[in-house]
């Protein structure tokens, strides 16, 4: 574990300690196997895990583009749940949930 701080727009910054427990990047490359699908712009999803057993999700919106910022956005979870919601279902997402080690399939019952 180590001391972790986190920027968030709009919010106010996260300080905790913790352990990176996954993380998913997409690629502003449209030749990459791992394109965003938006020309110069792409996302690095990251999982933490806290001293406490909380999940903290961070997000970062990049952009290639000049004049536009960088979007940091963070939040503290209780749950899998609370991560999902915060971070969708997008493949790059399904790809953070794979490293961690979360599970979103959709059970059905035979």
């Amino acid at each position: 574990m180590e001391q972790i701080n986190l920027k968030r727009d709009g919010d106010r910054d996260l300080s905790f300690t913790g352990k990176l427990i996954g993380k998913a990047t997409s690629s502003p490359d449209r030749a990459s196997g791992y394109y965003s699908g938006a020309p110069g712009h792409y996302q690095t999803l990251r999982l933490f895990l806290t001293l406490g057993g909380k999940l903290v999700a961070h997000q970062i919106n990049h952009s290639q583009w000049a004049g536009e910022q960088e979007v940091h956005l963070a939040k503290v979870c209780v749950c899998n749940d609370d991560v999902i919601d915060f971070f969708g279902l997008s493949w790059v997402a399904k790809e953070l949930y794979y490293d961690a080690g979360i599970d979103v399939s959709e059970k059905v019952d035979d």
